[in-house]
């Protein structure tokens, strides 16, 4: 079988892309596949013909144009099969605003937010809060802010990465995540970051974060949170594979934070810890994702 990984891209996240890449290529050479290598930019759509002659392609794409729907529909528009969720999901679950209005109308928690506008009064935000891109990955313009004269700093912060930012209530808890895979849950990850949140040196330094697997929750907690887990991931209309992250607080709540239609697969990712507890490999992680995306119907 001939696969095409394309990694790289335009967004925040391309050195992200590239480790997820390099991981996932070395799988697929594990498993026996042909293996066509595509380092994607802006003039992605020069590599058609590649495209067009592979069975199917391993999205490894972080970010703006690879994980919010363009690249998708663009492979959709030309009959390619692709790993993950469809273009119309993808689009969805990157904007965290649209995907918490969504998840409060069907009556799943989340934290409090507000979208920063101009006539936004700083007294109106209550503290400390989260403030983030709308649409970005990997915390980038991620900021926890606790004090009134950081929130401004903060909002400037996240606006380098775009131009919509949310305004989020800090809920103190245990910070957990779960992975589903063909629409089954797998288990869950405890992250214990070592600064206060989950922020990018965090995610991606060796060390910054332990990680409990299974997490340490009670079973009957921990089996609402994975049946909710596919619930939201149905109802969002995602597809293949996916992660998503919760908050637990001290009341054993649990807040849905975002979902994640790409998550990252690099030494360092939650995607294969949880893989692990369950005893599946990296490479047999790589393939049943495969398999998955080649199940899905033709468009055309």
């Amino acid at each position: 079988m001939k696969v095409a990984v394309i990694l790289g891209g335009t967004s925040f996240e391309r050195d992200v892309s590239l480790k997820t890449g390099k991981a996932v290529l070395e799988a697929c050479r594990m498993n026996n596949y042909a293996v066509e290598v595509l380092t994607i930019d802006k003039n992605y759509k020069n590599f058609l013909p590649i495209l067009k002659k592979v069975d199917i392609v391993f999205n490894a794409l972080h970010g703006t144009l690879g994980e919010d729907g363009t690249i998708q529909k663009w492979l959709e528009e030309n009959n390619i099969k692709f790993t993950g969720s469809d273009s119309i999901s993808s689009a969805l679950c990157m904007n965290k605003i649209e995907c918490k209005k969504i998840l409060k109308k069907n009556k799943f928690l989340t934290p409090k937010w507000v979208e920063f506008e101009e006539s936004l009064e700083i007294t109106d935000v209550s503290l400390p809060c989260i403030v983030k891109p709308n649409e970005q990955g990997s915390t980038f313009g991620l900021s926890y802010v606790e004090k009134a004269k950081d929130l401004m700093p903060a909002i400037l912060n996240s606006q380098k990465f775009d131009k919509s930012t949310l305004i989020e209530e800090y809920i103190t808890g245990k910070e957990i995540t779960v992975g589903i895979i063909e629409e089954n849950p797998m288990p869950i990850v405890e992250i214990l970051p070592k600064n206060r949140i989950y922020d990018y040196k965090c995610k991606y330094t060796a060390g910054m974060s332990d990680y409990n697997c299974p997490a340490d929750i009670k079973k009957a907690l921990s089996e609402k949170i994975m049946s909710d887990s596919v619930k939201i991931f149905k109802l969002l209309g995602c597809k293949g594979y996916g992660r998503i992250d919760f908050i637990i607080d001290k009341n054993e709540d649990y807040y849905f934070l975002e979902i994640n239609t790409l998550p990252g697969m690099t030494s360092t990712s939650l995607l294969p810890i949880a893989a692990k507890a369950q005893g599946l490999s990296f490479s047999e992680l790589v393939k049943k994702i495969i398999d998955l995306g080649l199940k899905v119907k033709s468009l055309k």
